[in-house]
């Protein structure tokens, strides 16, 4: 009914923490409620659209010191304009070196309890980035020089939040869609925001930026998605709201604990 494995790739990159020379950002754990809501998106004629969507997303983002840890997942009921339901769930882990050069990830997809895909792989940046798959049927694949990981997006990012650039391109790989990588173009914003969360702890910075981002793939002209996101300088995200060609998800953030993670 609808292709979920994008969403997994956006949280992914906004929710990972950042550390700037010795100094790391704060592992946390959170969750967010996910919510359809009204969009420009009008729906055509005999074709079968989203009329409801609610669910949760739980985000752990740990450093153990040398890597960057996660475990995400994702629960979301779809229903369409038929009536019909659907139940997606997104299992989504990945370890990331501090050095930026070395993935290893995984993701499950299930769609009403039954699963739909399941892939583990590592990648590596060299002079080229070179994707291994733990299938004896997938190959291994060759992607740009270019191709950065998520950490590395988002530490692009946290340096331009109050910079003179206006806008960012990068090239991303980060699993989920296993022989693919995403030119996304980041548009900075003057936008402040102070978030009414009283959740907060005082150690998260209350005080967020508004980006807003498209992703394109395989050259298209047009994104397959738009998205707009309230970011703070510690790389922790209160809001996004996805624009799909054919619906529109926001996702606000509900709860988030910060963990102490020692490193010597």
């Amino acid at each position: 009914m609808i292709n979920l494995k994008y969403l997994f790739f956006f949280n992914l990159i906004f929710l990972f923490s950042v550390s700037f020379a010795k100094n790391h950002s704060p592992s946390y754990q959170s969750s967010y409620e996910i919510n359809l809501v009204k969009s420009k998106i009008n729906p055509q004629i005999g074709k079968t659209y989203v009329t409801k969507a609610e669910g949760e997303l739980f985000v752990d983002w740990l450093n153990n010191c040398d890597s960057w840890v996660s475990n995400q997942r994702m629960v979301t009921k779809f229903i369409n304009s038929h009536g019909v339901g659907t139940l997606n769930e997104i299992n989504y882990s990945l370890v990331e070196k501090n050095d930026g050069n070395h993935l290893k990830f995984s993701l499950e997809v299930k769609e009403n309890a039954e699963l739909v895909e399941r892939t583990f792989g590592t990648a590596s940046r060299g002079e080229s980035v070179t994707v291994k798959f733990d299938m004896s049927d997938k190959e291994s694949i060759t992607l740009p020089d270019n191709v950065i990981f998520p950490r590395a997006l988002l530490k692009d990012v946290l340096k331009n939040i109050d910079g003179d650039q206006q806008m960012l391109t990068r090239r991303v790989y980060e699993g989920t869609i296993p022989d693919k990588f995403f030119d996304i173009s980041i548009f900075f914003t003057d936008r402040k925001i102070k978030e009414n969360l009283d959740f907060l702890p005082s150690n998260v910075k209350n005080n967020f930026s508004k980006i807003r981002m498209a992703y394109y793939q395989d050259q298209t002209p047009t994104p397959i998605l738009e998205m707009t996101q309230h970011i703070n300088q510690q790389g922790i995200a209160s809001y996004f709201r996805f624009d799909y060609p054919e619906y529109s998800l926001e996702m606000r953030l509900k709860k988030i604990d910060i963990v102490k993670i020692p490193c010597d």
